[in-house]
């Protein structure tokens, strides 16, 4: 990865946004009983219009290996935990709407990938996974600046802020290509994935589940290990 690219690791990713909470209505008609809507919401990133938007319009094939990959690292049963313990969302409006989908664990997201454009034309994908921190400098046996001197040009990491991650949690970023993800297998991401995802499952059901897209979940599950 070019210096360029490594750029565009900063300058395109879009960053986390508090989402609206499940199942809240901001639209209710005045007519309903104590203000509430008569009939739920369906959000647009559940259905099956945003899938074949994403089939349609971009790499359906690689968001889904993308995704596969972080579940199968991180997810443990995802079967039996998919919409009650994690979900996904298909071009979730999060972010400005720069995301091919975002991946829910327990009450915060675990990983998204995102579009890359310049001049508005679309240039590539990038996915951003949440690990452990101490898992993975553990694992790599340095610390987080060491691992970001020693991998800079091709993956960025930065220590995760939002308030739910309770200081533990670093993010992991990098640019994806063809043939499949680019987080690096010399970095030990999928260790400390699973070691975040594992308290994060224990600690919530997910809180996103109305956001979730089951032909996108049911593609990515039909090959999950």
């Amino acid at each position: 990865m070019t210096a360029t690219k490594s750029q565009k690791l900063i300058d395109f990713q879009p960053s986390m946004s508090v989402s609206v909470p499940p199942g809240r209505q901001p639209n209710r008609p005045a007519n309903s009983p104590k203000g509430k809507s008569l009939m739920p919401r369906v959000y647009p990133s559940a259905t099956e219009g945003n899938y074949l938007k994403l089939k349609e319009r971009y790499d359906l094939d690689l968001a889904v290996r993308v995704a596969r990959d972080y579940v199968d690292a991180a997810i443990l049963s995802p079967r039996d935990t998919v919409v009650t313990g994690w979900s996904i969302s298909c071009l979730p409006s999060t972010g400005g709407g720069g995301r091919i989908f975002t991946l829910n664990v327990g009450a915060i997201e675990g990983a998204y990938m995102w579009k890359i454009v310049e001049h508005g034309v679309l240039d590539g994908y990038g996915v951003t996974a949440y690990v452990d921190r101490r898992t993975l400098e553990t694992e790599s046996g340095v610390s987080i600046d060491e691992l970001n001197s020693r991998f800079g040009g091709e993956v960025l990491i930065e220590v995760a802020t939002h308030a739910k991650f309770n200081g533990r949690a670093v993010s992991i970023s990098a640019e994806v290509f063809g043939a499949g993800t680019a987080l690096l297998d010399e970095l030990p991401w999928k260790r400390a994935a699973a070691a975040l995802a594992d308290q994060l499952l224990a600690e919530s059901d997910c809180k996103y589940a109305n956001y979730h897209n089951p032909w996108l979940a049911e593609h990515i599950l039909a090959d999950t290990k």
